[in-house]
């Protein structure tokens, strides 16, 4: 029987930041993940470390100070996995926002920041913002607004937060689930937990003290069966989440090397072009859904992909003769609001259930400040004593550089980054899903390099192979039917 003081349950970002944050303090830590590590929302994120220049316009000062103070922090832990980048936002005829109010937008931005290291905001004439950016459309345009922000491989970020968790002391275990947890009747206060990996079947004992749920939009699910575990007879909670599905397009690059801050034409929604390794990153999407979403809520529509095309090709006409390479999408585990996704805070919250933890909301660039809160909660209920939790802006472990060859990369993947499959390595070890034959023509190579390390079987060598080719041609056969009618 293994004794650990948390059992966190979800391994995107969120639970891999409580994880890196306990196991710096000396708690003992077992992170659970039933898929691979930022498999769900993580990494299918706009990719951008920012404060949220939208946000503003809610009047969410305080969780946009706060996300760009650790926009400048996990810079400074991962300069590898992130960049400075100059965003424009183009002013056209007919604009939502005026230019005298897009300026005092930007500048209140820039003060939010403080002394961050980055640009300043500046304006620019129509003449100036073609010049920089010779792909927007000039019919009616204006000007722009231009500020900088962060962009970040949100997949490889979370990896790396879970080395330096695991380096810590933190025992990672991915591809398992957690399938029973009692109170234990051998120690009073604390609670016996069965784990069961996915492949092998095998199972391993725990007597946990405290639970953290952060399995994102899956947290109602979760609470609620754990809490049925370990309150029998206690009423069921309430709901606390409204999900949002959001989807991305990857196409080759679009503009020189700025991203764009776009308003939709046909319904006012906000919307980014990324630059992100060689490609744009086009979105995102919020369509709500259930909670916990249905399988068939996780993946991304026609209707989102023509509406994504549609209007970015307005922006960036040459976009129209441009086919997208790849698809992302994921549910955000946003916070209920009345009016809909929409409306929706990207605040978070800790809710206290005794012997259960859950942290709910929230947006990827505060998972830092997300987990101080869970570790605040969590102290007095181990006995711990917080006046002075130590959580500082140290380097994070340094990735495989990217030069490196497929074999390399895969024998990394395994051998430090918890990868067990091959879409592990290639989807979130490495940027090969963004090569024009998405990996296709390296996916032999890594898996056979896989192989040798996992002891794979030939046959299982063929399936991961195939689940791969699978996967690619699905997300194909999408972007025909969806741009089919669209000359694209």
């Amino acid at each position: 029987m293994i004794a650990t003081d948390l059992v966190i349950l979800g391994g995107g970002i969120t639970g891999l930041g409580i994880a890196r944050l306990a196991s710096r303090n000396g708690w003992s830590v077992t992170l659970v993940e039933r898929g691979d590590l930022a498999s769900g929302a993580s990494s299918a994120s706009s990719h951008m470390l920012h404060g949220g220049l939208r946000y503003l316009e809610h009047g969410h000062l305080r969780l946009v100070r706060e996300a760009l103070g650790e926009r400048a922090a996990i810079a400074r832990m991962a300069p590898a996995l992130t960049t400075p980048v100059r965003f424009l936002v183009p002013l056209t005829r007919g604009s939502r926002l005026p230019a005298w109010k897009l300026r005092a937008g930007l500048a209140l931005y820039d003060l939010l920041a403080g002394k961050r290291e980055l640009a300043p905001h500046s304006m620019a004439r129509a003449a100036e913002a073609a010049a920089m950016e010779p792909a927007l459309a000039r019919d009616g345009l204006l000007g722009a607004g231009l500020y900088s922000d962060g962009v970040m491989d949100d997949a490889r970020l979370a990896v790396a937060v879970a080395r330096d968790a695991a380096a810590h002391g933190a025992r990672i275990l991915t591809y398992t689930r957690l399938v029973s947890a009692k109170p234990s009747s051998a120690e009073p206060g604390t609670h016996d937990v069965v784990l069961r990996e996915n492949d092998t079947r095998a199972e391993t004992h725990l007597r946990a003290k405290l639970f953290v749920n952060a399995t994102g939009a899956w947290s109602d699910a979760t609470r609620l069966d754990m809490l049925r575990m370990l309150r029998p007879g206690a009423s069921d909670p309430k709901p606390q989440l409204g999900p949002s599905r959001g989807v991305h397009l990857v196409y080759p690059a679009l503009t020189r090397s700025h991203g764009l801050l776009i308003t939709a034409a046909s319904d006012g929604r906000v919307f980014f072009v990324v630059p992100f390794a060689g490609r744009s990153l086009v979105g995102t999407t919020e369509v709500e859904t259930l909670s916990p979403p249905e399988p068939a809520q996780c993946v991304a529509t026609i209707e989102e992909v023509r509406y994504l095309a549609r209007e970015v090709a307005r922006v960036l006409p040459g976009a129209a003769a441009a086919r997208p390479l790849a698809v992302m999408s994921g549910v955000r585990p946003l916070l209920r609001a009345d009016g809909g996704a929409g409306d929706a805070s990207r605040e978070h919250r800790v809710t206290d259930d005794g012997p259960l933890l859950t942290i709910a909301g929230g947006k990827w660039t505060t998972f830092r400040i997300m987990a101080r809160e869970v570790l605040h909660a969590a102290a007095p209920k181990l006995g711990r004593d917080l006046r002075a939790l130590d959580d500082p802006a140290l380097p994070l472990p340094v990735p495989l550089h990217a030069s490196a060859d497929a074999v390399a990369v895969s024998a990394h993947a395994v051998e430090q980054e918890f990868a067990r499959h091959l879409d592990d390595v290639l989807r979130r070890r490495s940027s090969l899903w963004l090569a024009d034959d998405r990996g296709m023509s390296a996916a032999p190579a890594v898996a056979s390099a896989m192989a040798r390390r996992l002891g794979w079987t030939p046959a299982q060598e063929r399936d991961e192979s195939a689940a791969w080719e699978h996967h690619v041609h699905e997300q194909a056969a999408l972007l025909d039917r969806a741009l089919e009618r669209q000359g694209a």
